[in-house]
């Protein structure tokens, strides 16, 4: 009589391990399960294979280096006539820049545009009673400079 009432449940107790096992490979919740972390939000600010002025840019030779930068340009501010060996990335963080070109025509980038510096000399501008502020990564390599002023 022990016997046969120990089959029932020996086969119930294998039941209720198959069934525990099943939500632990499905993720069945429990009050302690914690939901998982939401994750993150990407938002592409740029993909180009050219600069602002439609040049095609390459990386130079020899031990890469990234440079990034946070510039802040006063109102009335203004960054002089320069050019790049190799263009960096501009994202526009607050306020407005007006960029001046050899190569295309004046340019005023607001917060949130992003592009690639044209490869061309140029120059920028703080036209507003605004603080400029953006960011700039400089893909480059060592021993190469970040820009160059004209002689």
């Amino acid at each position: 009589m022990i016997v046969r009432n120990c089959l029932p449940t020996v086969a119930i107790l294998r039941t209720a391990l198959a069934a525990a096992a099943l939500l632990a490979l499905v993720g069945g919740a429990s009050a302690q399960d914690k939901p998982a972390a939401p994750g993150p939000i990407v938002k592409t600010l740029l993909q180009a294979t050219t600069t602002a002025d439609g040049k095609a840019f390459a990386y130079p030779d020899g031990k890469p280096l990234v440079t990034a930068r946070l510039v802040e340009l006063p109102p009335g501010g203004e960054i002089i006539r320069h050019r790049h060996a190799v263009s960096p990335f501009i994202y526009i963080l607050e306020g407005e820049l007006t960029i001046a070109s050899d190569s295309m025509p004046t340019q005023v980038y607001k917060a949130g545009d992003s592009y690639i510096e044209q490869a061309a000399w140029h120059s920028g501008r703080n036209l507003s009673d605004k603080p400029v502020r953006l960011l700039s990564v400089y893909p480059s390599a060592e021993g190469v400079a970040l820009s160059e002023r004209p002689q």
